[in-house]
């Protein structure tokens, strides 16, 4: 027996919930890796480079060698970062699971949509803000040698984030259409 578009639909969505389910499953042996990669380098970065590839890996902030407060900041922008990244992905988990069960266009989807856009128009402003004050912090403790603060935006985000709270909208108008339509039936 051959199934319905909306049944094929929501098979698609039950599995990329299940996708969503192996990501949060992963996500602290990523985690692990990335801090046992970190702090149990048998040489800094620099050290296994020649020339002047070693002088541009010498800048590079490096937490085997930084002070306890620096090794604080160090993994505290660190947490800062895998939490916008996990906070995103639970926000598209739950909007993924509202899909698997048929609900697709209600209230908490729009919401969903709405917050998920706020939440990538703010993250590159607190992101630029809180990596420049952590890089200030460690050159002025003295374990970064050079003070190189990035007031790069990432306008893909933003433009992402914006995009996202129209369709909100667009959403939102559709379903008044919808409703109206059904009504005068």
């Amino acid at each position: 027996m051959r199934k319905s578009v909306r049944e094929q639909r929501q098979l698609w969505f039950r599995r990329l919930d299940w996708a969503f389910w192996a990501i949060w499953a992963a996500l602290p042996v990523v985690l692990w890796l990335a801090y046992y990669r970190t702090t149990t380098a048998p040489v800094t970065i620099a050290e296994s480079l020649s020339g002047e590839q070693a002088k541009c890996a010498s800048i590079v902030a490096n937490p085997l060698t930084m002070s306890t407060m620096g090794r604080l900041l160090f993994w505290s922008l660190f947490a800062l970062g895998v939490s916008f990244y996990a906070v995103l992905i639970g926000m598209l988990h739950r909007m993924v699971n509202r899909f698997a069960n048929g609900r697709i266009f209600v209230s908490e989807t729009l919401q969903g949509i709405w917050w998920m856009g706020i939440f990538l128009v703010v993250w590159p402003f607190v992101d630029t803000i809180t990596t420049n004050a952590v890089i200030y912090v460690l050159y002025r403790i003295g374990d970064i040698k050079f003070l190189l603060l990035n007031y790069n935006l990432d306008v893909g985000t933003i433009a992402g984030g914006v995009f996202l709270m129209a369709l909100k909208f667009v959403l939102e108008h559709a379903i008044l259409l919808q409703s109206e339509n059904d009504l005068t039936i």
